[in-house]
């Protein structure tokens, strides 16, 4: 029987902030040849990340913008005795990959080697193209592998 993973106040005000104060950045600079390729079909954004989430010190979830936008970010870790969400926002540059990450905690990276199974990352994200005004929402729910 795995672990249970109980946290103190103090460990999930830490959790939040390690997946809060990440922000949206670029992961690389794209050049010209190197165009990522979307796996989740939205008019302005898409995920690049395909299949399930690596588990390490830190796990992003990568995007591509098709036009310069604002994006924001809501991640919800789901798992037994486990419930951690976070917002995180800022703006990527047209098609460069970029997105949101997240540093688990000692005690939720432990539980996330022990089974990986058994907990999934809940991701939704809204970009605006600031030019036009124009939205597009994606989500999707991630799974874990070691």
């Amino acid at each position: 029987m795995p672990p249970v993973v109980r946290m103190t106040r103090l460990g999930r005000a830490a959790a939040l902030l390690a997946i809060a104060g990440a922000l949206v950045l670029p992961a690389s600079a794209a050049t010209a040849g190197d165009a990522p390729v979307a796996t989740k079909s939205g008019a302005l954004i898409n995920y690049v990340t395909t299949g399930k989430l690596k588990i390490a010190k830190r796990i992003e979830i990568t995007v591509v913008c098709s036009a310069n936008c604002n994006v924001t970010s809501h991640s919800v870790i789901k798992g037994p005795g486990v419930r951690i969400s976070g917002d995180v926002s800022g703006s990527l540059q047209a098609n460069v990959p970029g997105g949101p990450f997240f540093k688990p905690n000692g005690p939720l990276l432990k539980a996330l080697k022990a089974s990986p199974g058994r907990f999934k990352l809940v991701n939704r994200i809204t970009a605006t193209d600031p030019l036009t005004g124009a939205t597009d929402a994606i989500s999707r729910v991630f799974r874990f592998k070691r």
